[in-house]
């Protein structure tokens, strides 16, 4: 089995415990009126003390809200599924969020200087990149009920970033060469997407 159709099931596995853990959380926002769209936007509240903890250099605050963040990454999804209001404008936003918030991220921890400052935000810049070629190539042509439909995200990447971010909050800095492999990735990915848009032209 493929990379590709690994994670392809293990996204319908997850929708399906989601859909049965979250079940009261579910009918409880659709009750005060919540949409997937409201819960998406909400979670840019965290922008605000995720900003203060870096500032204060306070990282276990830091993954704290953050995990709380993802946590409600994980709800808003399952809420549009629940109430069966999944829409193209509703997955850009979130992307737009969720892409939002890890450069953010990525920028406080290039106020704490954890790794070499370059490396940082070429990672920001090429996970965008590759993220919006892979739309173009795999959403081109495709039926949309908005401006554009999108393919959410090249989740792999963020995860290794996670990661290494995350062993760094346990005190374990491997984020140079980590960033290094992950923008070599990124940049062999969208060099690889931009071909295929070439080659349909």
């Amino acid at each position: 089995m493929s990379f590709s159709n690994w994670y392809t099931k293990y996204k319908k596995d997850s929708y399906k415990w989601r859909a049965k853990y979250f079940a009261p959380v579910l009918k409880l926002l659709t009750k005060l009126g919540c949409t997937a769209n409201k819960v998406t936007v909400f979670r840019l509240i965290f922008v605000l003390p995720i900003a203060y903890c870096f500032y204060i250099e306070y990282l276990w605050a830091v993954l704290f809200f953050y995990l709380i963040f993802w946590l409600l990454d994980l709800v808003d999804g399952s809420l549009a599924r629940y109430q069966q209001k999944e829409h193209d404008k509703g997955r850009f936003l979130d992307s737009v969020v969720d892409n939002f918030m890890y450069s953010f991220a990525i920028i406080g921890f290039i106020y704490l200087e954890s790794a070499i400052v370059w490396l940082l935000a070429a990672n920001i810049l090429l996970e965008l990149t590759a993220q919006i070629l892979a739309t173009i190539k795999k959403r081109r042509g495709q039926p949309s009920d908005w401006l554009i439909s999108v393919t959410p995200d090249i989740p792999y990447f963020k995860s290794l970033a996670h990661a290494g971010l995350l062993l760094f909050v346990f005190g374990i800095n491997i984020l140079n060469p980590l960033f290094i492999f992950l923008n070599i990735w990124l940049s062999l990915t969208a060099l690889y997407y931009f071909c295929k848009i070439r080659k349909q032209q």
